[in-house]
């Protein structure tokens, strides 16, 4: 990779994020934590009926790592913002877009991927069938970068204003809900031996418009919020 280049710049952005992740453990552990947490919890409060913990095993453990994804949104950009390296990303000659793109990627890898990795043992925890862990985990692979993506734009457009942890919640609650439905609707059909591929494309083809539009509204609206 030639130095400036627009690989090597793109590769920086994630390698320097990834690093500065894994610098802070603690707060990778704290969403996988959690979602063990809720969902030791759940047995608990439905009682030992392993037929209804298996019908809402799928559903318990979509929700919790949405969640549980929630906990780290609002870090997203606002250490860079408050660093100065933000304004410097903008100054570089490659797209802006293109270099938030990796940061989000960088958020999802440290964030998303830890919590997909042990949803099977969550799930079979709460009896989920073996051959609906595939579609679970699947499911999880295609609705994570998608949250991501939403998440960043509403961190994007908040990253100016002080304590926006309550406000990113309450507007990222209506964007969750259709990827919740889709995600445990084709999690609800491999456990009743029902097509489920339906609603893994619905949830691929809203990733694959996001993946274009995301890391473009959130140059924009980064670009306003350092500009005001």
């Amino acid at each position: 990779m030639m130095p400036g280049s627009l690989r090597a710049a793109c590769v920086a952005v994630l390698r320097r994020d990834l690093l500065l992740a894994w610098r802070r453990r603690g707060d990778i552990a704290l969403p996988v934590l959690y979602a063990l947490i809720v969902t030791t919890l759940f047995p608990f409060a439905l009682g030992p009926n392993d037929d209804l913990l298996a019908r809402v095993a799928g559903g318990v453990v979509l929700v919790t790592v949405l969640l549980a994804m929630l906990l780290a949104f609002d870090a997203l950009f606002r250490p860079d913002l408050e660093d100065g390296s933000l304004e410097q990303l903008m100054l570089a000659p490659q797209p802006l877009a293109l270099l938030l793109g990796m940061k989000i990627l960088a958020h999802w890898v440290s964030t998303a991927l830890p919590l997909i990795v042990i949803a099977p043992i969550l799930a079979s925890m709460l009896h989920l069938p073996a051959h609906a862990n595939a579609v679970l985990v699947l499911a999880l692979l295609v609705a994570t970068p998608l949250l991501s993506l939403l998440g960043s734009v509403l961190v994007a457009l908040t990253a100016g204003t002080r304590r926006s942890g309550m406000l990113l919640a309450l507007m990222l609650l209506p964007l969750c809900v259709p990827v919740v439905i889709f995600a445990a609707g084709a999690v609800s059909a491999a456990q009743e031996g029902l097509p489920w591929i339906a609603p893994i494309a619905w949830l691929g083809a809203a990733l694959a418009l996001m993946l274009i539009l995301a890391p473009l509204a959130c140059a924009a609206a980064l670009r306003i919020a350092i500009d005001a």
